[in-house]
């Protein structure tokens, strides 16, 4: 399996470039229209790779950061949702934003891309909404990433809480909304905030 490519750009096609390495071979790797703009012929080129084989070839995905390439597949898990569909998602917006989407379910976000209806739409909100796990590995090569997926783990679980203290979900939701610079706290302090905004709602 290939899973990186360093070399120069001999072909630059609609969503692909021919990358010749060192070795003299030429791979043909799908990328978003931002790298195909970035990347002309004659300029060297570094990527992750996603190989997919399939019975009639073996294809190649290219990104530039690991992040992406996890998101990528993360997306490819969700039904009806191929490699292409996948890389015009990634080609939308930053990593930041798709992750910002999923976890606050933002299906709007993700209705207004080329190719993906409502139903697939609300498809990747329920698929990956839950998968933080997966969030984090996404996270580890992205700050920004990391800022959205540690402040969304530590609502969580402040939400949770609060929940088990007999709270309803609306109340907990707008207490959550006052709270500033939950990415920064503790959970015992979301909470403790929430609490004291609950008691002035």
């Amino acid at each position: 399996m290939i899973g990186y490519i360093k070399g120069t750009v001999v072909a630059n096609e609609e969503r692909e470039l021919t990358i010749l390495t060192e070795g003299g071979v030429g791979y043909v790797v799908g990328v978003t229209p931002t790298l195909t703009l970035k990347y002309p012929e004659g300029e060297a080129v570094s990527l992750f790779v996603e190989t997919f084989v399939r019975e009639d070839a073996i294809v190649l995905f290219g990104f530039e950061r690991i992040g992406e390439k996890h998101l990528f597949n993360m997306l490819c898990e969700v039904n009806k949702i191929g490699p292409k569909t996948a890389l015009s998602i990634l080609a939308a917006a930053p990593v930041e934003d798709i992750v910002a989407a999923i976890i606050s379910g933002n299906a709007q976000f993700f209705k207004k891309i080329s190719g993906v209806g409502a139903k697939t739409a609300e498809k990747i909100i329920i698929d990956l909404k839950d998968k933080t796990d997966k969030f984090q590995t996404i996270a580890a090569a992205s700050p920004e990433t990391a800022k959205i997926v540690s402040e969304d783990m530590q609502v969580r679980k402040a939400s949770d809480a609060l929940v088990a203290l007999g709270f309803n979900p609306l109340q907990i939701k707008h207490a959550m909304a006052k709270i500033e610079n939950k990415e920064s706290k503790r959970v015992e302090e979301i909470i403790k905030e929430a609490l004291n905004a609950i008691r002035n709602l």
